[in-house]
């Protein structure tokens, strides 16, 4: 008896850690949280159409992931954009990039750089 009891008491406890295994996994999947029903806009242009990390990155400065945009936004300043300007940024761009990145915070809510990046190019267009 004590060794059907053993067995049922591991096959139980194998059952709950793989269920919440499921349920967690299915929390953390991006796509889990797409709105399907807002589509993605194209990426907008660069500087002498630079890659998105030379843009982004280097001439905005806006780090990776929610931290460095979040950063950024908190310290960007008028020189800073004067500077933009001299690397061939134009405010069409910035509000294109502010435009994608609204866009992206709407289409997924998975992303918890989009609404950072947003509020950056925002600022940086009130700064131009």
């Amino acid at each position: 008896m004590l060794k059907i009891s053993l067995i049922a008491t591991l096959l139980l406890s194998i059952s709950m850690t793989s269920f919440a295994d499921t349920a967690i996994s299915k929390d953390l999947r991006p796509s889990a949280q797409l709105n399907t029903s807002i589509e993605r806009l194209p990426l907008p242009p660069t500087p002498g159409n630079m890659k998105l990390p030379e843009f982004g990155q280097g001439i905005i400065g806006w780090g990776t992931g929610p931290d460095g945009a979040e950063k950024r936004l908190n310290n960007i300043t008028a020189q800073d954009v004067d500077g933009f300007k001299h690397q061939g940024v134009s405010l069409e761009m910035v509000q294109t990039w502010q435009k994608f990145y609204e866009n992206e915070t709407l289409r997924n809510p998975g992303n918890p750089a989009a609404p950072l990046r947003a509020k950056l190019m925002k600022k940086i267009a009130e700064l131009w």
